[in-house]
């Protein structure tokens, strides 16, 4: 039941990223943010009808809290920053495989907090990612003065945030239903996200969603089906096994850019993405 549900979430998730890389171009990071999380509340909440909730929401202990809290004011904000600045500024087929990093980093919070450890096939799953990460954090087109590809290190530094969150957000989820955590989750995110939009004056960009309405209704009802079906997931299966079948839908979203996009494509790119299919089987698999 988990592994359905989590090759739900990635084919969800890339058609999520191939919208936002859209509307980057017209939002600010967090207008943006705020934007998403609003549209996606109400699909949730028709969700309740057919998910459990927790019996006693008044009496949901500590464990439920502060996952919550760091989440919302540390990881959310830096995330979506890093996260919309790479797909502004970066190819969607360059950017989004580095998801099938989220695995690799969220080892070492899984095993603080869950006791998970990989086998030796997720071993050689880091190992082939990584690899495939360096090919695209050096490929810097030439007569630029970087050593390194921004965007493609924006994107790390996301995966960084959504890998501790991830772990954060199972231990939420282990004490209340994932329906109700996404719900709660999103809510405090909407309200995190419309205090910074106005903290760095984007609020004049919130009228614009008229101009996207069914592209924003789209993504809401997208994003609730994802977030739901990763938490239920996320509650049934092993961490970072369930991670690695998430992020394989990098592949979606890769190709979408390369074919139908038209965006470059190197013999570089070209191995990177055969290490990052590689390394998210055998993570998958181990």
């Amino acid at each position: 039941m988990w592994l359905s549900l989590a090759l739900a979430s990635a084919v969800l998730l890339a058609v999520r990223r191939i919208y936002e890389k859209e509307l980057t171009a017209r939002f600010g990071n967090f207008s943006l943010s705020f934007l998403l999380m609003i549209f996606s509340v109400p699909p949730v909440l028709v969700l309740f009808l057919f998910f459990p909730i927790p019996q006693n929401i008044q009496a949901l202990p500590w464990e439920f809290w502060w996952p919550l809290i760091v989440i919302w004011v540390i990881l959310y904000p830096l995330q979506n920053y890093l996260l919309y600045r790479s797909l502004r500024e970066g190819e969607l087929s360059q950017v989004t495989p580095v998801s099938a990093l989220l695995p690799v980093f969220n080892i070492v919070p899984s095993f603080f907090l869950l006791r998970e450890l990989p086998t030796v096939f997720g071993a050689v799953g880091i190992i082939t990612t990584v690899v495939a990460t360096y090919l695209l954090l050096t490929d810097v087109r030439a007569g630029e003065k970087q050593k390194y590809n921004l965007p493609v290190l924006f994107m790390i530094g996301t995966v960084i945030c959504t890998a501790i969150g991830s772990t954060l957000d199972k231990v939420a989820i282990g004490v209340s239903t994932p329906v109700f955590y996404v719900c709660v989750n999103m809510i405090g995110a909407a309200v995190v996200f419309l205090a910074l939009t106005y903290l760095y004056r984007q609020q004049s960009e919130l009228a614009r969603f008229k101009e996207s309405f069914w592209t924003f209704a789209l993504l809401g009802v997208v994003m609730a089906l994802a977030f739901v079906a990763f938490a239920s997931a996320f509650a049934l299966g092993p961490t970072s096994y369930t991670l690695a079948i998430r992020s394989s839908g990098f592949i979606i979203a890769a190709l979408w850019g390369v074919f139908l996009l038209k965006e470059s494509f190197s013999s570089r790119k070209g191995i990177a993405f055969v290490l990052f299919v590689a390394g998210t089987l055998a993570l998958a698999i181990g």
